[in-house]
């Protein structure tokens, strides 16, 4: 039977919670980040706010010159995360065949619904998340899920909208490549390099052109410029492996201090490693994200021959990669992840050699420490500058 699949948006989750939570903050530019104080980024601008031109990642700093006289209030996770379980909730009263994407938006997909019915339900789903939340949200709805996705944020906020195969590039033919979901400001710019900048452009491309360029990626770039996408809807009960693992910190200050960016590194190094081993996991690829103080951003990996869980080995990896690139300069941000995963009871045999037995050991009396007492109730001593 004929699919059609919703992508639910809410709009300006996060402020729309706070100004819902706190009356006096209605109609106001809202912005939720970190410490308002400190080097955080926006998470979420209210639409009052947005007028200003602030957006998600923004520095509050740059947010504070746009729109001085916006309100600045410190996120509260579990506040959202609270609200969005009630969404879901919400939802599977509809369908079953739910997947959330982030705290959110989501996907939702239905079989045997005419268009005029889908509407129906659309905007039954809609007036629920008002009446029982006083929340707004915007669905789009269409034949997969790349055309819903983009179909929600076309009549932000509280938006409803089909689009059909054929009317996809009616809507986004004469708009900019990076409108399209999952190509970002790196390939937008490899794209208009080379003279394509238009979705419309893009989509008349040959796709053995676009795979010279990018690889396998230029598959996914021809597909998505013509509205095609085959990836299945996820439910949530069945969940989906990860891609990676990882962590990332933005310090207090701007620094090029060698000693306390490998202590960071270090530290960041056994949470990815605490957390492998948690959840189960094994990983091949070391990646690590350098970003300036002029907000350059670099990442560079390396791939290994084995799967490996273990802290030291991946510090060791990350280490070698950010000396090799930190520049010597002035450095915000610095992440460390792992990818290339699998199921460590899959792909991993018992060691043959009695240190490594000893290693393993003491890895888990570790973990077993942190697990009772504690993130930071041991620690290396390398790590402590950081700290």
């Amino acid at each position: 039977m004929d699919k059609l699949f919703f992508h639910l948006d809410m709009d300006a989750f996060f402020s729309s919670i706070e100004q819902l939570s706190n009356p006096n903050l209605a109609g106001k530019p809202v912005i939720v980040c970190g410490n308002p104080d400190s080097r955080s980024v926006v998470s979420t601008a209210s639409y009052e706010a947005r007028k200003y031109g602030l957006r998600s990642g923004m520095p509050v700093g740059r947010a504070r010159k746009l729109c001085p006289d916006g309100i600045y209030v410190t996120g509260n996770p579990r506040k959202y995360v609270y609200t969005s379980v009630k969404i879901l909730g919400l939802l599977r009263e509809f369908t079953s065949r739910l997947e959330p994407v982030s705290v959110d938006e989501a996907f939702l997909e239905f079989e045997g619904l005419k268009i005029e019915d889908a509407l129906r339900v659309a905007r039954n789903i809609k007036q629920e998340i008002s009446d029982r939340l006083g929340l707004t949200c915007s669905i789009g709805i269409g034949r997969n899920k790349i055309t819903a996705k983009m179909a929600s944020d076309i009549d932000k906020p509280d938006g409803l909208t089909v689009i059909e195969p054929d009317e996809f590039l009616g809507y986004f033919g004469d708009r900019g490549v990076g409108v399209l979901w999952g190509v970002g400001e790196k390939t937008t710019y490899k794209l208009n390099n080379i003279g394509i900048m238009t979705v419309r452009e893009l989509a008349r491309v040959p796709e053995d052109t676009l795979r010279n360029l990018f690889g396998e990626y230029g598959s996914y770039l021809k597909m998505t410029a013509n509205g095609v996408d085959e990836s299945p809807l996820v439910p949530y009960f069945q969940g989906a492996e990860p891609k990676s693992i990882g962590h990332e910190h933005t310090l207090s200050s701007d620094t090029s201090d060698r000693a306390c960016l490998l202590s960071c590194l270090l530290r960041m190094s056994e949470q990815v490693g605490r957390r492998m081993r948690k959840d189960g996991y094994v990983g091949d690829t070391v990646t690590v994200k350098i970003r300036f103080g002029d907000f350059r951003t670099i990442t560079r990996q390396r791939k290994v021959d084995k799967y490996f869980d273990n802290d030291k080995q991946l510090f060791e990896i990350a280490r070698t990669l950010f000396i090799g690139n930190c520049e010597e300069r002035d450095i915000r941000l610095i992440g460390v992840s792992i990818s290339g995963l699998a199921k460590r009871a899959l792909v991993m045999m018992d060691p043959i050699f009695p240190e490594d037995i000893r290693g393993q050991d003491c890895v888990r009396v570790v973990d077993s420490i942190r697990d009772r007492f504690g993130e930071d109730s041991i620690a290396r001593g390398a790590s402590m500058r950081y700290r």
